[in-house]
């Protein structure tokens, strides 16, 4: 990490009072009364794209969203007026006219449009790289916690009702949100089940994240650095999201996802029990629901790609717009499909191949039909940051990922040979005990009821409990013939299927996650390897909320403390990393590989949102991104190793400490 100058600092904070309390922008005076004074259309010299600036006039004169509607990015002309707005917040000469542009915005453009757009540009504009944006749930508490909790957050504040909070040491009113709603009122018994890890706030803020860092609207390298593997990052993704979803299913006793056909009833309902800020009802569905008729002419144009996927897959060829076709039964081709399928600004045929993810999104979220183009009710499932509560979501990953497993089966099997590291075997692995609980974390959700004035400082937050993990250490040995370097990873799948049968992990090579991945240095001999798993790179802690954060700053800026700049501003929560297992020990494994490691074989990832990692240059999940024609785990530098995730209440875990 690096040791933030006052300059970034300052910078940082600007950031935060930009996005503080959007829906009430008079009580930040000063940027007020900038954003009110600010003459965006004066001086064009400040931007670097005049015609960005002219568009967004014209689209302003003309009429945009206007403040206290809804707005979403899959509604097309919503989307537009952000990519406008973003447009002119990028091409800002120098950080003082992008604040200014933003404080202009932040008065006259529609609040969810303006959080947009202003995060998108912090993430690509050069001058606030690796600044840190609020987290989504303390701008839209409506959004991530139930009515109930919206009211009781009202009622303590308005009316000093003590009745349904607790005490906290910062002052904080604090409002419990454990099970407060029967699950008949949301979801069935089973997707009940699983709401400590479908609902956990950090997991779904992470796919928000990751969405404005590559938003499917804009094509690499338009703004900023080029996104290296885009559509192969896409199926990654999403078969870590899914394996790990199916791994709590696991824990929890629950049979495979349900497949679904858009020809018959839905069969899993969702009743978010949340509203939107205007109090508009997020939209519900209830089990086994028929599709609404004003969606048949997409449900009819989802057949239609899901025919086409099938036969490009099947003959392995796409068409480009100009009529010719290129074939995907290369390295390069899940690239091509995984853009192609996603419907990104990277589709090498967007008009033939639409975007499919958007059409499923909006036909299985049961959005009411929109009374205008300014008159929309999104559904959970078209909320970035929300979707992963609806159980159709998984279910739609499912149906994602049929297509990838589908891809790669045609693909040529790895070989004992393109697997093995001669010379190098792992002799042992061994794991402490791995025991999961849940503790408490409180959410800050203030901006749930609106402020008297500037002055008002009172902190309301939302206690939840989540899922934690004792740290726990690998012990792994391995012999090598010589010196040399090595590149170990560790993955994570389950032991039995949904059957309760073994599973195969040539046939199963999806059911697994990466966890970590490293070079090593390999002596000649025995080499004993220790390594924790909070010593991941791809896995971080939660952030602090931003009352925390922000007295960070003020400190940092006073010279009381010194920030450091993080090296990985957003990763996925580590201790959601392992599934929740059960009193009695969930069987999982661990899949341990170690492969020829050299600099030149090493690929430079760079990440606006996630940072810079070197990675094997190789498929994203080698080994276990397609079948081999023979056992894996037969392998001398691969080992396979049986632990078991035991529950434990919070208590329990303290006292064994």
């Amino acid at each position: 990490m690096t040791k933030a100058s006052k300059e970034f600092l300052v910078k940082q904070q600007r950031v935060f009072d930009l996005l503080w309390r959007v829906d009430q922008p008079e009580l930040k005076p000063e940027l007020y009364a900038l954003g009110k004074s600010y003459k965006i259309g004066v001086d064009l010299n400040c931007y670097s794209n005049q015609d960005a600036v002219k568009e967004l006039l014209a689209l302003h004169q003309r009429g945009m969203l206007s403040r206290g509607k809804i707005f979403s990015i899959f509604h097309s002309d919503h989307l537009h007026e952000a990519i406008a707005l973003f447009k002119v917040l990028y091409h800002s000469k120098d950080f003082d006219t992008f604040c200014k542009t933003a404080a202009w915005a932040r008065i006259h453009v529609n609040e969810g449009m303006y959080v947009y757009a202003f995060s998108v540009a912090v993430i690509r504009y050069p001058e606030t790289f690796r600044i840190r944006l609020p987290s989504l749930h303390e701008l839209y508490p409506h959004l991530f916690f139930k009515n109930e909790v919206i009211r009781t957050a009202y009622d303590a504040k308005l009316y000093n009702d003590p009745t349904k909070t607790v005490a906290s040491s910062d002052g904080a009113i604090i409002i419990p949100d454990n099970d407060s709603i029967p699950s008949s009122e949301c979801c069935s018994p089973d997707e009940y089940k699983l709401r400590y890890f479908t609902e956990d706030v950090y997991s779904n803020e992470i796919y928000y994240f990751s969405q404005l860092s590559h938003p499917f609207w804009m094509k690499s390298g338009e703004f900023g650095p080029h996104f290296p593997k885009r559509g192969e990052v896409y199926f990654f993704a999403l078969r870590l999201q899914l394996a790990r979803y199916n791994m709590e299913r696991f824990s929890n006793g629950l049979g495979e996802i349900e497949d679904f056909d858009w020809s018959y009833p839905i069969p899993h309902g969702y009743h978010p029990s949340m509203s939107y800020h205007n109090g508009l009802l997020v939209p519900h569905r209830s089990d086994d629901a028929m599709l609404p008729n004003h969606k048949l002419g997409l449900i009819k144009e989802l057949r239609n790609l899901e025919q086409l996927f099938a036969s490009a897959i099947n003959s392995g060829f796409v068409f480009h717009k100009n009529a010719t076709f290129e074939s995907i039964r290369t390295r390069s081709g899940i690239e091509v499909l995984g853009n192609l399928i996603q419907g990104n600004a990277d589709s090498v045929n967007h008009d033939l191949y639409g975007n499919y993810e958007l059409l499923a999104r909006d036909v299985l979220g049961f959005s009411p039909a929109p009374r205008g183009k300014y008159d929309v009710v999104p559904s959970i499932m078209q909320v970035y940051g929300l979707s992963l509560r609806d159980p159709m979501y998984w279910s739609l990953v499912k149906r994602i990922m049929s297509y990838h497993k589908k891809f790669v089966s045609y693909l040529p099997k790895y070989t004992y040979k393109d697997l093995a590291f001669p010379d190098v075997k792992i002799e042992s692995v061994a794991v402490d005990k791995v025991e999961t609980y849940f503790d408490d974390v409180d959410y800050l959700i203030s901006a749930a009821v609106k402020a008297r004035n500037a002055d008002d400082k009172t902190l309301i937050k939302a206690r939840q409990y989540r899922l934690n993990h004792k740290p726990y250490t690998y012990h792994i040995t391995v012999n090598s013939k010589a010196a040399m370097q090595g590149y170990l990873s560790i993955y994570m799948g389950p032991k039995y299927d949904f059957n309760h049968e073994e599973i195969d992990l040539t046939k199963n090579y999806d059911q697994f996650i990466l966890l970590d991945a490293w070079g090593v240095d390999l002596q000649l001999g025995i080499n004993k390897i220790k390594r924790s798993s909070a010593e991941s790179e791809y896995v971080g802690c939660d952030p602090v909320s931003s009352d925390v954060f922000y007295r960070e700053i003020e400190r940092a800026i006073t010279g009381e403390t010194i920030y450091e700049i993080p090296k990985y501003p957003y990763r996925y929560p580590e201790r959601l990393v392992i599934p929740k297992g059960s009193p009695e020990g969930v069987p999982f494994q661990f899949f341990v590989h170690v492969t020829p490691y050299a600099e030149k074989s090493m690929y430079h990832f760079h990440s606006a949102m996630f940072g810079d990692k070197k990675i094997l240059d190789k498929p994203l999940g080698f080994p276990l991104d397609k079948p081999s024609n023979f056992n894996i785990a037969d392998l001398p530098n691969a080992y396979l190793k049986e632990f078991k995730v035991y529950h434990k209440e919070e208590s329990e875990i303290s006292e064994s400490a």
